[in-house]
């Protein structure tokens, strides 16, 4: 009789467990974001080998404004460059990039800022950069969210023709 007095508490304490958990709200997936925005201080001590004699910095971000299939799949996108770039003296940049590799490492240029004169040289070393890059590969823009530590932003200059200044890439912000 005592073990039927014990059984009945836990199978009705089961029941409650069970309902408990059947009536919880269930966990919401994040919402895809059509418009990641990746937030970068660019330095020199972060360049491999370091530019420790490059005595400036770029403060922007790339913004990625994709568009997604009903299933929440990349179907396109534009990478939007937007970089205040500050130097000791006059300088002119000569590029700037998304390169695919991890910290302390330099790898190929997987999607690049498109330049104009306007933009790139500078009496005073003081400007910005803007660029649109349109008809990136759904497959990079991808991989890049999945993980973008394993890329970097740099900018170029005639002085360091493989990357003046550099910030690996973090989880993105919201827009």
């Amino acid at each position: 009789m005592k073990r039927i007095g014990l059984a009945v508490p836990a199978v009705l304490l089961a029941i409650v467990a069970l309902v408990v958990v059947a009536g919880a709200p269930a966990k919401k997936k994040p919402a895809l974001s059509a418009t990641p925005v990746f937030k970068l201080n660019l330095r020199g001590s972060q360049e491999v080998p370091q530019n420790k004699d490059q005595k400036g910095s770029a403060v922007g971000s790339v913004t990625f404004d994709l568009t997604r299939s009903s299933a929440g799949a990349i179907t396109s996108g534009d990478v939007i460059f937007s970089f205040n770039y500050s130097f000791a003296s006059p300088s002119t940049v000569t590029g700037l990039h998304i390169h695919q590799a991890a910290k302390n490492a330099a790898g190929p240029v997987v999607i690049g800022a498109v330049l104009s004169a306007n933009d790139t040289a500078d009496a005073d070393g003081v400007g910005n950069i803007t660029s649109v890059v349109t008809g990136t590969s759904p497959a990079t823009l991808q991989a890049i969210l999945d993980n973008p530590r394993a890329y970097y932003v740099n900018l170029h200059t005639p002085t360091h023709p493989n990357g003046a200044l550099r910030e690996q890439m973090h989880n993105p912000t919201k827009r």
